[in-house]
């Protein structure tokens, strides 16, 4: 151990042996910044080098809170505290989902759950669309396909969505509140879109509060229905090519 800890101490030595000191006044740098300088923009650059890709871009771009961009930054990379990604960090609770009886994970509580299925259903009927997404990478090309003219709007209705399923989730994991009716998620989904929209010039928030308004009548009208199921069935799943 004497010997290991000798052979560090002479190769630190030896480093420190060729540096040049001078009489000049020391100066301060930041050396991830443009003339050395600090810049908001260069921590942000750093923290998001490794983030490639164009749905990182949408997410940082988005005209949405910078909570719900952090959100939706931690759905696209896998790493909410959802049930799997604790199971893997050796949790010993129930693998299952609160609102069905499938085991949680990001994909099937967004999406593929019975109760994210009927949300999705919802948006899709109120679009024109007929079918819904599978996951947060296909969203993306769902929302292209179904409102070509809406981009401005598509990180925010995906972010909207996907924060009002999972406020949802944990008051019933946290508060043990019962949901009877998933429509309500829809709701709340377009609360946040209206509330969001203040973030948009006022040409493109009174087109966003429009289809949002749309999308809360049908919901409304669905919500006080006494079953759903006197409704169409539910839209079949994109089961396109999923992107890489």
């Amino acid at each position: 151990m004497l010997i290991k800890l000798q052979n560090i101490w002479d190769m630190i030595w030896s480093k420190v042996e060729t540096f040049q000191l001078s009489e000049a006044e020391d100066k301060i740098g930041w050396k991830i910044g443009k003339k050395n300088m600090f810049t908001v923009k260069s921590v942000y650059n750093a923290l998001t080098s490794s983030d490639v890709g164009l749905y990182h871009k949408k997410i940082w771009k988005g005209k949405i809170p910078a909570k719900i961009k952090i959100f939706l930054w931690l759905v696209l990379n896998n790493a909410i505290l959802i049930k799997d990604y604790l199971i893997k960090r050796k949790w010993t609770g129930s693998p299952t989902c609160h609102f069905c009886d499938e085991e949680e994970n990001i994909s099937h509580l967004l999406f593929q759950c019975s109760t994210a299925k009927v949300v999705w259903a919802v948006v899709a009927y109120a679009i024109g669309a007929n079918n819904v997404p599978r996951n947060i990478q296909q969203c993306w090309d769902w929302c292209e396909k179904w409102l070509p003219n809406g981009q401005k709007f598509h990180t925010l209705g995906i972010a909207a969505i996907c924060w009002a399923i999972w406020r949802i989730r944990n008051d019933v994991c946290f508060e043990g509140r019962k949901i009877t009716n998933p429509i309500s998620i829809v709701c709340l989904a377009c609360s946040l879109m209206c509330y969001w929209a203040g973030l948009f010039l006022e040409v493109d928030k009174e087109a966003l509060v429009r289809g949002v308004n749309l999308m809360m009548e049908i919901a409304v009208k669905l919500l006080n229905k006494k079953s759903v199921k006197r409704k169409p069935p539910l839209l079949e799943d994109d089961q396109g090519e999923q992107p890489e």
